[in-house]
C-alpha cells in the first residue's frame, strides 16, 4: 500500500472522529438525549466528508477543466496527490463541524419543554 493512501486514512478518521467526539460531548450536557439524534449524526458525519470529497476530486479531476487551462496532468504523481489533499481535506473537516454545530442547535431547540403562558 502506498504511504500517501495510509496518510489519507489517517486524516479521513480524523474529520469523521473528531467533530463525533464533539458533538457527543457536547450531547451529554442536553437533555432529552436519545441514540436516534446519534446515529443519524454519526452517518451523516461519515457521509458529508465523502461526498465533499467526491464532488470536489470530480471537479478538480474533470477534463473540461483541464481543456479550458491546458494543462497535462499525470494523476498519478505524488504532487498532484497532495495538492488535492490540501484542497479537498480541511475543507470536509470545517464542514463537518459546521454540521455539528448546526445540527445540534437544532436538537437543542426541539428538545426543550413548552413554556406555559400565565399562571396555574
Amino acid at each position: 500500500m502506498n504511504y500517501i493512501v495510509g496518510i489519507y486514512w489517517l486524516f479521513i478518521a480524523i474529520i469523521v472522529l473528531y467533530p463525533n467526539y464533539l458533538f457527543f460531548r457536547k450531547l451529554k450536557n442536553a437533555k432529552g438525549k436519545t441514540l436516534i439524534p446519534k446515529s443519524i449524526y454519526f452517518l451523516m458525519s461519515l457521509l458529508l466528508p465523502f461526498l465533499i470529497m467526491f464532488l470536489f476530486m470530480a471537479i478538480l479531476m474533470s477534463p473540461y477543466l483541464n481543456q479550458l487551462t491546458n494543462l497535462k496532468i499525470d494523476y498519478d504523481t505524488y504532487l498532484i496527490r497532495i495538492m488535492y489533499a490540501v484542497v479537498v481535506f480541511p475543507l470536509s473537516f470545517i464542514a463537518n463541524i459546521y454540521f455539528a454545530k448546526f445540527y445540534f442547535k437544532r436538537i437543542s431547540k426541539t428538545k426543550n419543554e413548552i413554556e406555559l403562558i400565565g399562571k396555574e
